[in-house]
């Protein structure tokens, strides 16, 4: 592999990895032209100079003369020190420009941080005494943000395409980062092998800055300035020498190819034409290579040549201290506490601090929580050596930054904790001697806490945390506490002691300020106690160590040096820090001894780590609390097994395990290893250090064992397994390659894992069982999604989460394991998951791992490593073979075996099985010289074994294919049944037969499941390369697909009847009990079901034999009876899988046969009908598998081929259904109607969706079931809405207010108010929220802490007229879209009359500006969000769709009249859909020619409506799309967009299929019915109201519609019908309050027949009056003569006279709720006028009370809803309806709510009225809740409804007690008004 040539610097431009230095030092200039010359024309194309190099004349000479065009040279020059004041910076810039020769230079540099006084022309003065040292400008020396905001100012002005900085540390990189407008592009600093600068470059690489390498090989600076200038240069040291000459390489390219190797860009100079060459032929090292030049420093130590700290008189390197300071002496600085960053600009001669500021002595409380509130727990905060109770705790003197007092508090689960501070006087700098020791600040804290009256008074637990010697003050407090029988008690109430930074061992640093105090101020007890070896030190670890193991211990580590004075180290190393205790947690900070306790903020990943680890104490004395029975072990406060789980338990994991369909063959394979694993083997991992490091909590949070094929590691992890369980306890683990499925993917892991956490952990099960009952289908097949489910989105999050071991085997053989490394899954885990890996060396995973950085700790499996193992395993298993006579012979067969083995732990298995054949020495040896050694040859030689005997041959042949080939490990009886199918020929014995038969190629796990014996025999086996017999091809899987569909179009899937048993009567159509289906007990059956398509889709699919078995199958009726096996599996993922790979078959048979060939289109047929029955029937299929016999089908389009096949029922229906959809299927699954307001935004996630409205209602649907979860309110019309990943948070946004919201319990999480109009917003991860308004602001939302970050991409009007690319129009932006990639967060930025701009939109850096031809503004515009499809789409005003490539800006695409108003992209990036403004729906698959250019193709059409579409979002799998318009949402799912990744093979077989994908697919929407349906009184027809103001007629016969009668405005819904036959009116009202009374010429029925005859059309009627009502209309009746006619609204009734419209009463209610009007059931001349609790019986005549003005007075069996439910629902809320003997009123109060039903006799609204009481049934109660919404009356008794589960269902008042469920049931019609809306599902019994 090659190294980079060049890098991308943060603002997009590249610079050349190797550059020449031109820097000569003391050697002058006289080479520098000729050097560059000859550096041009050996290909170096960066010039390194400075103006202080004074050789920029020079070097701009041979640029002139080099002959090559200025853009392909490379140019950096450099600020001087004496040019730092702002108003010169522009000026050096000048002279260096030339003095070049140049117009800009590439990259100008800070050449030091530090500044010089100028003299005359900016010359340097030097000191008066003729030191020859520089004058130093302290002030500009410290003002080095405000030169670099001069430097800034170059790029506007284009004279430096980039800025950067020189020789700076990261304290001073801070300092620029904190004011800079442009972020550095370079940190050019010394390093190289002696000097490697780890920290800086990790610190830069974070925020974007590339460091470049001067003096790469070490080199000679200045003399004045030179650090070691008698030590020698890494190019010298002997390691670096033999490396090189291992790699034929020099030295130098040694150093130089490593630093590029780390990313970073060389300028390494000569004037030597051989070394430059050799400088600049540069390769990559070997890891080994690598990382022994890398770790020259840790051995050798940091060597820095470059050290001008005695030249200046203060050290520029200092990262503790922004030098130069004013004064301060080398001894306070020595050892004193933290000066912070917010101290840099004080006053640091200032060396006192007052006692305020270092806190108070003795024990202070910090906070008490409020009452009731009891304290849980005491934290008392212990201070080190010079700190003070306050001081030591505070980044600064805010109090804010006080965060045991300021931050602590205000943590939810700390907040019932009490909080002390402790100070003792330990001030090292006093001008006096002291006489106090450790001993004695421990005896004054235990007097503190035993008079405290808040402690003395409380039983609560005590956590102690100590910072540096304070930790060693809280180990003697605890000692004295043991001790001292008056404190025994509280002695027992401490729990846990944390150490930051805790010299246990002491600090040689005390050992050097101990020698100063004793020349200055005079001794120190204390500081003496901290000396390394110090009595007092011994004595305290000596004592602590027998009494440690009753405490939880906290062990934090500095990981920094601290740079004090002259001295640059760490304090407290690591092995001071720690004690190595088993009850010790150990983890590592990135601080430095000072700051391991003061942190800036409370994002700082420090303060993280603690407070999570103070909460993990609490919650264990929470826990500890809770259970009082429970012993107290010290390690985890828990017993260290926990006891046999009680019955609830069980069935929790029972529920946990059905959820996450798992299996319990890992155990039994985990027993296998262990069985295989001799006693003492594998000790040697678990005491390595990286095992203890990575155990104990270090960095690493996973630690990953590589090696070869076969050499032990699944051994090795099933002892981690093993240790974890024992020492660990929470350790859960999945077992890859052949001792798990063949085709396991990382989703089975993920839940296996999810499984075993619930099992050992009562939060993680209860959090399982919650996401169960919220989303009960988990899509097992996206192994992201599974991901962000179980532990982004539930397990991580739970806070008590504590540490939990994951151990996983066998990652290579995963199918898609890279997706742990492109989706950046590892990345996510939290500090206390520990992972254990092990894999083969495979480069992806390599790359994967190293892009992981310091999470990871990589180990290499050698021969080496397992070589004891091995031979304990020999010696042992030799011996229990008894064929050697002595222990000597044993010896020297181990030794012999182990010898060939090259480390191969399976070729030393099976030469222990041939031994157990071989009787002699002589047999022994054989086996050894014919088992070959290489595992290729091993196998060979098992194939011939094989191929001797002919009769094993066709037996092995076809178990070998099976078992190569098979998706998933076959039983034995699911093999013996296979094999049987492909050769006719059963085997016996089968356990016995196939070890037999194939030798050891295969192997029977305790499970009875056949594998192979390893991944790598399979991979043999399929090798094209392979000459054999028993070679197995990837074309037997044609073969295999045939047997499988002859054995399923058999007889296996037809039913067989059984006895009928005295169970239920079946629901709706069912077959009844002597006929019931029931599964065929065949063992192959469940296998060939799930993945006979399997083998289709990795066929070659030229088999004509093949396609002729699929076809057969396909006409069948056996085809049925797949469907419902699958369904009674209960996961239908089954069937789209396989219509997904029979599509994938298809696209490549299309090849070898005609487009019209009858096959194609069969087959393309099913796999329609396949999707569409999965998703339009999945309820159906679930609750009733059979229902796809006899219920589905005539349900489905005629067209369908499941349909024409099997629509015809011939039994007799109680239920008949017409009006089925003709054609093709609907593409639209669900439409969704809202009563109130218009849609205005929708969002889909990742298993809901949203809708919100002009009204400000967000209803939140399940994407899966698509019901309705809940609905919340914006205070206003909602504009944008946005799901985060695994739909955690939902944003709302109108033009006043963002809210956030807990989408799946309704909480409101943050209310915004807003200034200005949001444009846009993304969530960048779990916690950040990133959105960008009109003013031209971009906010960030920490979502942790809620917080908020503001920047603003406007310039200042100079800084536009200085942009020479392009400029930042002054007029708002209109539109904008985000993307975030792994490299950048970009956001577009759309205007009217000017480009698209793009910018970086964390760093704020211009990107570039997409331009076209024209631009009158834009409607929407959207990224595909697949970072490999670099696309921006942009649809303009004008109809155009534009796609550019965002990466260079250019337009790659344009489409003409699209007018797209809504975008959305899949999330796959493959498919684009756009919603016009004239109502039409038009899908794209972006496509990229061979030049990569990206564009659009057209693939799914919708007819245009009258609605603008207002938005458009996709589902997370890209199957299905949402878009809302008007008062409608509508969910979709073509079939144009099923598609298979291409994950297995090539597809260079594959065509494209004219007749389904070639073309576009078009469809249509027609208008929905929105208005109750009305029948004639024969049944024939009915009339109903429609979207769009048509009343319509339709034919109950025929089904279909007969025409429109006549039509309200244009745009309105119609509401309401009425029909009153006797005068041939029709009246409707619309939304908008008109009502319209139509006359027909003739009756209907014969109005309706004219239309019918052939030529004809329904004759329009004639409108007899329209009038609007004074408010929203509710209902419409009309009498039994026609001649009246009741308009009911919310609060008013009215009479109107028919025909002439005349109002001849009104009746006002008082409630407004519960009301209703309906026929009377028995009296012609009367109504019922419902409201509240009271019946009215009223005239028609003229509305006159007939019941005595008191009507009569209902009861219902519960409370009537609040009229809160009702307020916006009260038209469909309440129902009634009548029929012969009864009267029912069902009321639902909101679509989330269940039901409420009541029913009456007629008599109870007779005269006179009185008080009547409804029905009660407790079967009555059970039915109540499922129904949805009630039909009518088909009998006088008969009641039918329509269910929860849309069926329509029949119910038998009579005999309701007996009939306690629906007599039949069938689901309902998809053509009708209430059906179109959802999908079916039967109701399940009783």
């Amino acid at each position: 592999m090659h190294l980079s040539e060049k890098f991308t610097l943060n603002n997009g431009q590249k610079i050349p990895a190797i550059g020449l230095g031109t820097f000569q030092g003391d050697s002058g200039n006289a080479g520098v032209k000729d050097a560059v010359k000859l550096a041009f024309k050996l290909g170096y194309r960066h010039i390194d100079t400075a103006s202080v190099y004074g050789n920029e004349k020079e070097i701009g000479d041979a640029i002139k003369e080099c002959g090559i065009p200025r853009q392909e040279i490379y140019v950096t020059s450099k600020l001087a020190q004496t040019w730092h004041e702002p108003g010169d910076v522009e000026k050096a810039i000048d002279s260096t420009l030339r003095d070049l020769q140049l117009n800009y230079v590439d990259l100008y540099l800070m050449h030091f941080p530090h500044a010089y006084k100028p003299g005359k022309d900016n010359s340097t003065i030097r000191h008066s005494s003729g030191n020859g040292k520089p004058v130093i400008d302290y002030e500009m020396s410290r003002n080095y943000p405000e030169t670099w905001k001069a430097m800034e100012r170059l790029v506007d002005l284009g004279k430096a395409r980039s800025i950067g900085l020189a020789n700076f540390n990261i304290l001073k990189t801070k300092r620029i980062l904190e004011t800079a407008r442009i972020v550095p592009a370079i940190n050019q600093v010394e390093l190289h092998p002696y000097l490697p600068q780890h920290a800086l470059f990790e610190f830069s690489s974070r925020n974007g800055i590339l460091l470049m390498a001067h003096q790469p090989l070490g080199g000679r600076p200045a003399g004045v300035v030179r650090g070691h200038p008698d030590h020698p240069f890494p190019t010298e040291d002997p390691k670096i020498k033999d490396i090189a000459t291992l790699a034929g390489m020099t030295p130098a390219q040694i150093c130089l190819s490593w630093a590029v190797q780390r990313g970073i860009a060389v300028i390494p100079k000569s004037v030597q034409e051989k070394h430059m060459r050799q400088n600049f032929e540069l390769k990559r090292l070997s890891e080994v290579e690598f990382d022994a030049v890398d770790g020259l420093a840790d051995t050798r130590g940091p060597r820095r040549f470059l050290d001008p700290s005695r030249h200046l008189g203060f050290n520029i390197f200092d990262e503790q201290h922004d030098q130069p300071p004013r004064k301060k002496s080398f001894v306070s600085g020595l050892l004193s506490r933290a000066t912070t960053e917010v101290d840099i600009q004080g006053d640091f001669s200032t060396l006192e601090i007052s006692l305020d500021k270092k806190g108070a002595l003795g024990l202070t409380t910090l906070h008490e929580p409020s009452l009731p509130t009891r304290p849980v727990a005491d934290i008392v905060f212990i201070h080190g050596l010079g700190g003070g109770s306050r001081k030591t705790w505070s980044f600064s003197n805010e109090p804010y930054h006080f965060w045991p007092q300021a931050w602590l508090p205000e943590e939810p689960d700390l907040s019932d904790v009490r909080i002390h501070s402790f100070g003792y006087n330990a001030d090292w700098t006093g001008r006096r001697q002291s006489v106090l020791r450790i001993y004695d600040f421990a005896q004054s804290l235990i007097s503190e806490l035993k008079n405290n009256p808040s402690v003395r008074r409380d039983s609560t637990r005590i956590i102690l945390v100590g910072h540096s010697m304070g930790g060693c003050v809280a180990k003697k407090a605890y000692i004295l506490a043991r001790q001292d029988q008056t404190c025994r008690d509280l002695a027992s109430r401490m729990h846990s002691i944390f150490f930051l930074g805790t010299p246990h061992r002491g600090s040689d640093m005390a050992s050097i300020l101990e020698n100063m105090l004793v020349v200055t101020w005079g001794r120190k007890p204390f500081v003496t106690d901290l000396t390394p070896n110090s009595s007092a030190m011994e004595q305290i670890n000596d004592e602590f160590r027998h009494v440690a193991p009753d405490l939880r211990l906290w062990s934090f580590y500095e990981t920094l040096p601290i740079s004090a004075g002259m001295v640059n180290r760490i304090i407290v190393e690591r092995s001071s820090a720690t004690l190595g205790y088993h009850n010790e947690e150990i983890a590592a900070m990135n601080a430095d001894h000072r700051q391991v306790c003061k942190f800036a903020s409370p994002a700082d990943p420090n303060y993280k780590m603690l407070r999570n680890s103070l909460l993990t104490a609490v919650d264990l004395i929470r826990s500890a609390a809770l259970e009082p029975s429970l012993p107290f072990t010290g390690l985890h406060d828990v017993p260290a097994k926990r006891p046999s789980p009680p019955q609830t338990d069980i069935d929790a994991s029972l529920r946990i395990k059905s959820f996450l369909s798992i299996d319990d063959s890992m155990e039994s394979y985990l027993a296998t290893l262990q069985d295989l694993r001799e006693p003492g083997s594998c000790l040697w991992f678990t005491e390595k250090p990286s095992f203890t490091s990575w155990h104990a909590g270090g960095e690493h949070r996973i630690l990953w064992l590589t090696g070869s094929p076969a050499t032990g590691k699944s051994i090795i992890a099933s002892h981690v397994i093993d240790h974890l369980q024992f020492s660990s306890g929470c350790c859960s683990y999945f077992l890859y390659g052949h001792t798990t499925t063949a085709r396991s993917t990382l989703s089975d892991a993920f839940r296996a894992l999810a499984f075993q956490m619930a099992m050992q952990d009562d939060v993680i099960r209860d959090a399982i069982l919650q996401l169960n009952e919220h989303d009960p289908v988990l899509d097992k097949t996206d192994e992201a999604l599974v991901w962000r489910k179980l532990f982004v989105g539930s397990i991580f999050k739970l806070p008590s989460f504590a540490q939990h071991f994951w151990v996983i085997d066998g990652l290579d053989e995963c199918v898609n394991s890279n997706t742990l490394f492109t989706k950046r899954l590892l990345a996510t885990t939290p500090p206390g998951l520990r992972i254990f890996a092990t894999s083969r060396r495979l480069d992806a995973i390599e790359r994967g791992l190293a892009a992981l950085g310091p999470l990871v700790s990589v180990h290499e499996l050698t021969d080496l490593d397992t070589l004891a193992d091995m031979r304990l395993f020999l010696a042992t298993k030799l011996r229990e073979l008894d064929r050697l006579d002595s222990d000597l012979e044993c010896d020297a067969m181990c030794d012999k075996i182990l010898k060939k083995s090259s480390g191969s732990f399976l070729w030393v298995r099976l030469v222990l099985q041939e031994f157990e054949n071989a009787w002699t020495q002589e047999a022994m040896e054989s086996v050894l010289n014919e088992v070959p050694v290489r595992l290729q040859d091993l196998y060979s030689r098992m194939l011939f074994s094989i191929e001797e005997d002919r009769h094993k041959t066709s037996l092995a042949k076809s178990i070998l294919t099976w078992v190569v080939l098979a998706p998933r490990p076959l039983a034995l009886e699911e093999l013996r049944a296979a094999v049987q199918l492909d050769l006719n020929q059963k085997l016996q014995n089968i356990s016995k037969a196939i070890p037999n038969l194939c030798g050891q190629l295969v192997l029977i796990d305790r499970d009875d499941k056949v594998r192979m014996i390893h991944e790598t025999a399979r991979e043999f086996l399929l090798s094209d390369s392979l000459c054999s017999k028993l070679s197995v091809h990837r074309r037997s899987h044609a073969r295999l697909g045939s047997l499988l569909l002859r054995y399923l179009s058999g007889d296996v899937l037809k039913s067989r009847p059984r006895r009928p048993h005295n169970t239920a009567r079946p629901r709706g159509f069912a077959r009844p009990a002597t006929a019931a289906l029931r599964p065929p007990e065949l063992p192959l059956l469940d296998y060939a079901c799930r993945y006979f398509s399997e083998h289709l889709y990795r066929c070659t699919s030229e088999d004509y034999e093949l396609a002729e078995d699929l076809c057969t199958f396909l006409k069948g009726n056996n085809v049925l009876s797949w469907v419902e096996h699958i369904a009674k599996s209960q996961d239908l993922n089954d069937i789209t899988r396989t219509a997904i790979n029979l599509r994938r078959y298809l696209s490549r048979r299309a090849k070898y046969v005609p487009p019209t060939d009858p096959s194609i289109h069969l087959i393309d047929s099913w796999v329609t009908d396949l999707i569409r029955v999965a998703a339009k029937f999945r309820p159906q299929l679930l609750a009733c598998p059979s229902s796809i016999h006899y219920l589905i089908p005539p349900l489905c389009p005629s067209d369908s081929v499941i349909a024409r096949t099997y629509a015809k029922d011939p039994r007799p229906a109680a239920l008949i259904v017409e009006g089925l959809p003709r054609g093709i299927w609907d593409d639209c699954l669900i439409r969704i109607d809202f009563e109130h307001g218009q849609t205005t935004a929708v969002t889909y996630g990742d298993s809901l969706f949203a809708v919100g409205l002009s009204t400000g209602q967000i209803s939140i649907y399940d994407a899966g079931s698509v019901q309705l979860s809940l609905r919340v309110t914006h205070p206003e019309r909602v504009k944008l809405l946005e799901l985060s990943r695994n739909d955690q948070f939902l944003l709302s946004c109108g033009n006043k207010q963002l809210n956030l919201w807990n989408p799946k319990t309704g909480d409101q999480l943050l209310v915004v108010p807003l200034e200005s109009l949001p444009l846009a917003f993304i969530f960048l991860s779990s916690d950040e929220l990133l959105g960008a308004f009109q003013s031209g602001e971009l906010r960030k939302w920490n979502l942790e802490t809620y917080e908020h970050d503001s920047i603003s991409w406007k310039f200042d009007a100079d800084e536009l007229a200085s942009c020479s690319q392009f400029s930042v129009p002054d007029q708002p932006p209109n539109r904008a879209a985000f993307i975030s990639t792994s490299e950048v967060v970009m956001l577009a930025l759309g205007y009217r009359k000017h480009p698209v701009i793009l910018w970086n939109a964390l760093e704020l850096q211009l990107q570039g500006q997409c331009t076209t031809h024209a631009n009158n503004g834009i409607d929407d515009m959207v990224f595909n969000p697949n970072p490999e499809i670099p696309a921006l789409v942009v649809s303009y005003v004008d109809g155009r769709l534009c796609v550019f490539d965002y990466t260079s800006t250019a337009a790659t695409s344009t489409l003409s009249d699209r007018f797209a108003h809504s975008l959305a992209c899949s999330p796959d990036g493959r498919s684009l859909v756009a919603g016009s403004s004239h109502g039409g729906i038009e899908v794209f698959k972006f496509d990229q020619d061979s030049y990569g250019s990206v564009g659009l193709v057209p693939i799914y059409r919708l007819a245009a409506e009258d609605d603008t579409i207002r938005g458009v979002s996709f589902a997370c799998d890209g199957l299905r799309f949402v878009d809302v318009h008007a008062q409608q949402c509508r969910v979709w799912a073509p079939a144009a967009l099923v598609r298979m990744s291409n994950e297995l093979e090539s597809t260079s077989d594959a065509v494209i299929l004219p007749s389904i994908a070639g073309g576009m697919m078009e469809s249509s929407e027609e208008h929905e019915i929105t208005s109750n349906i009305t029948a004639s009184e024969d049944g024939r027809y009915v009339v109903a109201g429609k979207r769009g103001g048509d009343v319509v007629l339709f034919s109950t016969t025929k089904g279909d519609e007969v025409g429109v009668l006549f039509r309200h405005a244009k745009g309105v819904c119609v509401v309401a019908i009425a029909l009153g036959e006797a005068g041939n009116m029709v009246a409707s009202a619309d939304d908008s309050g008109r009502v319209l009374v139509a006359e027909l010429a003739v009756p209907l029925p014969n109005h309706a027949a004219a239309a019918q005859l052939p030529d004809q059309k329904l004759a329009a009627a004639r409108i007899a009056f329209q009038r609007r009502f004074h408010g929203a209309v509710q209902r419409l009746l009309v009498n039994a003569a026609a001649d009246r006619l009741v308009v009911s609204g919310r609060w008013v009734d009215e009479l109107w006279e028919l025909p002439s419209g005349d109002v001849l009463a009104s009746r006002k209610s008082d409630t407004g709720s519960f009301r209703s009007v309906f026929q009377h059931p028995r009296n012609s001349a009367w109504l019922v006028s419902m409201d509240g609790g009271t019946a009215n019986i009223l005239a028609w005549a003229d509305f006159e009370e007939q019941s005595s003005g008191q009507g009569a007075r209902l009861e219902r069996p519960v409370a009537p809803a609040p009229d809160r439910y009702l307020d916006k629902t009260a038209a469909s809320a309440v129902s009634h309806s009548s029929g012969a003997e009864y009267v029912v009123e069902f009321v639902r109060p909101t679509p989330s709510q269940l039901g409420s039903l009541s029913i009456w006799p007629v008599a109870a609204f007779d005269l006179p009225p009185g008080s009547a009481f409804p029905m009660t049934d407790p079967a009555l109660e059970t039915i109540t809740p499922t129904i949805l919404s009630i039909i009518g009356f088909a009998s006088p008794s008969m009641l039918v409804f329509l269910d929860i589960n849309l069926w329509v269902c029949t119910l038998e008042l009579q005999h309701f007690t007996k009939a306690h469920r629906p007599s039949s049931a069938r689901p309902t019609l998809h053509s009708s008004p209430t059906s179109s809306a959802w999908p079916s599902t039967p109701p399940k019994p009783s």
